[in-house]
């Protein structure tokens, strides 16, 4: 079973972008294992820095030509099970780089 990875990014007005990631897990890593890491390197429990965990940036804030001015801190949604293909590094890897 691959890892799906849900995220979102949540502006001033509360209005939601959502992303996910789909992890291999090679190693079969238990599936509360993998929930735990992540969890316990959440900011605060729920948010995290997606340029620290290599997790793509939503499309507004890669490309704004006026600079960032808003936080860029996401906030992690859900994590499940499932045969959907992979788009990303092995579920190993990425617990590596939160880890880090």
């Amino acid at each position: 079973m691959n890892i799906k990875f849900g995220y979102l990014y949540r502006d001033e007005g509360n209005y939601k972008t959502f992303g996910e990631v789909v992890f291999s897990n090679p190693k079969h890593l238990p599936f509360k294992f993998i929930k735990q890491s992540i969890e316990s390197n959440l900011i605060e429990g729920m948010w995290f820095e997606p340029d620290k965990w290599n997790v793509p940036r939503f499309i507004f804030h890669v490309h704004n030509p006026f600079g960032i001015h808003d936080y860029l801190w996401y906030e992690f949604d859900c994590l499940s099970q499932c045969d959907e293909t992979p788009n990303s590094n092995s579920i190993d890897e990425f617990l590596k780089r939160i880890n880090s």
